[in-house]
């Protein structure tokens, strides 16, 4: 007697569309949710995911092909691929191509050669301070499920990070730890590996696709484990978990610019809700959004005020690069930033040199005053198209002719000297080789940074062997060195005038991340912060570290202009062969989009990338106070559009 029909609910993995998740198919045998299966789609085979039972339907169906040898996925992360689908309408093809591992199919050879040995550092031995276990402990017995970790640079979070880790994994539940850059998975995994030792899994996009598919596999053996890695390592198949944890919670990078255009933080709150685990969010300089939900009561709020050596934070200077008399002869470095590297390579100490290339020579400052053009409308940086030779705003579309002098009508101080700054890490290591011919440098930026030159680096760096490290934002954040005495901000300007309104959060947050790396062994630590708008709020708080003032007088900014966390956003953007063409597809939607109630619309505009790979790119910025209105704003985009919603940043 065969086995009576039942009903399952697949999500193909190669399934576009956006209005289904999964589809019904029939099945003689039970299937577990999780499982993976072949089935029939219109005109080929392909693989899906069993996401559950459905009712007997009133259509004809298919039936499912064949369960394949895998183990199936944890229910949590079956759930999660359906909450990415439907809070940020990516296609279920999108949202399991980034889940699952390419070439499930695939069978994969041992390793030919043993690997490198990873970088490896010595268990932390020192006692935990007073107020790092009042924050376990708070953590521990909160009610909260989610909980930010505002610690200062330096105040020991890596090590409240491990301690709450030790107690997931003696309850036989796993740990994911997140990095936002892969240049601080080698530093951070070697602290845990030093006392979890194998039970420390690697993961990141920098592994070839057969360590990436070990990397799953070893995901999906029994034990409890800790996973290191980028925003990815949320998608490892663990079957308990235990704790999440976000370290530099505030970065940018965390989200993700191809769909499902996800972000890190929001997707691990709703993973660790599904997996009933906790969530810790650490920085030294929270987002403003998670500072928000802290406030009104949503997750937990813990600090570290102190350093863990309870010393004093770094001295800052900054240098007024409108001060002819402080430049000298070089171009990037100024007098006061040479002699301090000049002292420090005299006693064998370290320095590390710090540009924030992104968005360099893309606005007109006046090189007397500091000040900056910026759109009379939206209080953002005009941004200069030499094409064009005018100013355009990239949000609202005003657009101006670079101005002759700087206009004091307008606050201006009159003067000529008005330029365009910015130069290349590569430009800085040659000003310094000449300022330091016997110095022993490093350069460490995206191009460079693979896995092997990641640890040759921090071995260097650990080992007294890199004298200067010069460097992007990779090298601004969770950097723990002993010798590191000096930290060289060249210009702390190149995000301040971007056209967008995290500009100023984003320039404190650089700042005081990236001047917390000094100092953190014996010796005081020192940092000398290079600017042509020395007294604009973002630097001096920077400089000072006096983040709840600085945030306060943000937030204050926010609510009147309705940006984040006071409002949402959704950002849309098409591409069209012409400029002409661009323009009428946007005002096509913009006229929609008004029409529709509960939405402000900004522009259209052109993007910042105005043309990329031979195309026209124009955007709407929509804000609305409930999100969901954006959701249904977002289905009126035709196809072809770029959707984003709940943008990091409006470039």
């Amino acid at each position: 007697m065969s086995n009576p029909k039942q009903f399952v609910l697949v999500s193909p993995l190669d399934y576009g569309a956006l209005d289904r998740f999964a589809l019904t198919y029939a099945t003689a045998t039970e299937v577990q949710p999780g499982a993976i299966v072949e089935v029939p789609l219109v005109s080929k085979t392909g693989l899906g995911v069993v996401t559950g039972p459905a009712p007997q339907p009133q259509f004809a169906t298919k039936a499912l092909l064949r369960v394949l040898d895998l183990p199936a996925l944890p229910p949590h992360l079956v759930e999660l691929a359906e909450w990415l689908h439907h809070y940020y309408l990516a296609s279920p093809k999108s949202v399991w191509q980034t889940m699952l591992p390419a070439g499930l199919l695939q069978r994969r050879r041992p390793p030919r050669r043993a690997a490198v040995p990873p970088f490896q550092l010595k268990p932390l031995d020192h006692p935990l301070t007073v107020e790092q276990q009042a924050a376990i402990a708070a953590i521990k017995a909160g009610r909260h499920h989610s909980y930010l970790l505002q610690g200062v640079t330096g105040s020991g979070k890596t090590q409240v990070y491990i301690e709450l880790a030790k107690e997931a994994l003696a309850a036989g539940r796993s740990v994911i730890v997140m990095v936002p850059e892969i240049a601080l998975a080698p530093q951070l995994g070697a602290q845990f590996r030093a006392v979890f030792g194998d039970q420390v899994i690697a993961s990141h996009s920098r592994l070839t696709p057969a360590q990436r598919h070990r990397a799953w596999t070893a995901a999906q053996a029994d034990g409890a484990k800790v996973i290191i890695g980028p925003r990815s390592s949320l998608f490892l198949p663990l079957s308990r978990l235990g704790l999440i944890v976000v370290d530099e919670a505030h970065e940018t990078s965390y989200k993700q610019e191809q769909s499902p255009r996800y972000h890190a933080v929001t997707a691990a709150a709703k993973l660790a809700a599904l997996a009933g685990s906790k969530l810790v969010l650490g920085s030294a300089t929270p987002g403003l959004g998670e500072l928000y939900l802290t406030e009104r009561g949503r997750i937990g709020l813990v600090k570290l005020t102190q350093r863990a050596n309870l010393a004093a934070p770094p001295a800052a200077t900054i240098v007024d690069l409108r001060d002819r008399s402080q430049t000298g002869r070089n171009r990037f470095i100024s007098r006061p930033l040479a002699e301090a590297l000049e002292t420090t390579l005299a006693a064998g100490r370290q320095s590390l040199l710090f540009l924030n290339r992104r968005g360099s020579a893309s606005s007109h400052i006046c090189t007397d005053c500091g000040r900056a053009e910026t759109c009379p409308h939206c209080q953002l940086a005009l941004t200069f198209h030499a094409d064009l030779l005018r100013l355009v705003c990239h949000i609202c579309n005003h657009r101006a002719a670079p101005a002759a002098v700087c206009p004091p009508a307008d606050g201006g101080c009159g003067s000529s000297a008005l330029r365009y700054v910015g130069g290349g890490t590569k430009r800085i290591e040659d000003e310094v080789r000449r300022l330091l011919p016997a110095a022993r440098l490093a350069r460490l930026d995206k191009d460079s940074a693979t896995p092997r030159y990641l640890d040759e680096v921090y071995r260097g760096l650990h080992d007294g062997q890199i004298d200067v490290l010069i460097g992007t934002q990779m090298i601004a954040k969770g950097l723990d060195l002993s010798r590191l005495d000096l930290v060289g901000i060249i210009l702390a300007d190149s995000m301040l005038h971007l056209p967008d309104y995290t500009a100023a959060e984003r320039t404190f947050q650089l700042i005081a991340q990236v001047s917390g790396r000094a100092g953190r062994g014996d010796r005081a630590g020192r940092v000398i912060i290079q600017s042509y708008t020395p007294d604009h709020p973002a630097i001096v708080a920077g400089a000072e570290g006096t983040f709840e003032r600085f945030a306060a007088a943000e937030l204050t900014s926010r609510a009147a202009l309705d940006y984040p966390p006071h409002a949402h956003l959704l950002k849309l953007t098409c591409a069209a062969p012409s400029q002409d063409k661009a323009i009428a597809a946007a005002s096509r939607l913009a006229d929609q989009l008004r029409q529709t109630g509960g939405l402000k619309l900004l522009g259209p505009a052109p993007a910042f990338r105005e043309r990329s790979a031979g195309r026209h790119h124009w955007q709407i910025v929509v804000k609305a106070k409930r999100r969901s209105r954006l959701l249904a704003a977002a289905k009126l985009a035709p196809s072809g559009w770029t959707v984003d919603l709940d943008p990091v940043n409006l470039l």
